[in-house]
């Protein structure tokens, strides 16, 4: 199997070993991917368990990725951590969602007031948190946000103003 990816990591491109290829797209996106799904699950040791879980599923699709219709492939990637996220949440209980938010255990480090926000963005509506999450935690553009996202540009921005409402509301 013979990967020549367009867009993506250039250590990755032209990777013919899936396993070398993984490796690289991990060691590019892999803290972004962390970032992301601790946004999702909330609690680092869920993020962790999702993190690898993308991967994995990276890993064993890796090969079907240059037919797919996504702008690059951290668009690619982004889109399979949210969807493994989602899934892994639809699984929990109401009890284990409530333990989750006791005990954020932020990956890095970040002020009170960051802490603060990030909670706030994460009890936004999932479509809602979805685009601030792509946009601005991500740096995904509009577009690389709504591919990702399965919408249109002028979805995610549209999300991004009324997510910003009521934040300050």
């Amino acid at each position: 199997m013979e990967l020549t990816w367009k867009e993506g990591p250039t250590a990755a491109r032209g990777r013919t070993d899936p396993s070398e290829a993984l490796s690289c797209l991990y060691d590019e996106y892999g803290t972004d991917v962390l970032r992301l799904c601790f946004m999702y699950m909330k609690n680092r040791p869920d993020a962790e368990d999702a993190a690898q879980e993308t991967f994995l599923k990276v890993w064993l699709r890796l090969d079907s990725f240059e037919g797919r219709n996504y702008s690059s492939i951290k668009t690619w990637i982004m889109r399979v951590a949210r969807n493994t996220c989602l899934d892994l949440l639809r699984k929990r209980t109401r009890r284990e969602r409530a333990a989750a938010m006791e005990d954020p255990g932020w990956p890095g480090s970040a002020s009170r007031e960051d802490r603060e926000l990030m909670m706030d963005v994460l009890d936004l509506p999932e479509k809602y948190r979805g685009a601030v999450l792509m946009v601005y935690l991500q740096r995904m553009t509009l577009r690389e946000a709504a591919k990702a996202l399965g919408t249109s540009p002028s979805a995610v921005c549209r999300r991004l103003k009324k997510a910003l409402s009521m934040l300050e509301g």
